[in-house]
């Protein structure tokens, strides 16, 4: 009986190994897959920084369409200090 409890043991032993190799690899993916995000967000926004500093995007529209899509602290940080003083003080071409 005792082979088949240290057996048993064993097993359970290897589970908790097996389980924390599974989380490992899960923090890992899911790491590498926020830091790709995270880069295809930054490219995002200095592609609309750069369109609005350019004249490109009107800020009343792009204020416009950040309304239609986001929300709370995402619409806040969307729609920045910068935003508000480049509405002051350029008149900005409409193009959608």
């Amino acid at each position: 009986m005792s082979t088949t409890t240290e057996r048993l043991e064993r097993l359970k032993k290897q589970e908790a190994q097996l389980k924390a190799r599974i989380q490992q690899e899960q923090a890992r993916i899911s790491a590498s897959a926020r830091k790709e995000r995270d880069g295809k967000l930054i490219s995002w926004g200095v592609a609309v920084e750069q369109l609005l500093a350019d004249d490109t995007f009107q800020a009343e529209w792009w204020k416009l369409q950040c309304q239609r899509v986001l929300s709370g602290r995402t619409l806040e940080r969307a729609l920045v200090q910068e935003l508000a003083s480049l509405e002051n003080t350029t008149e900005h071409q409409l193009t959608p």
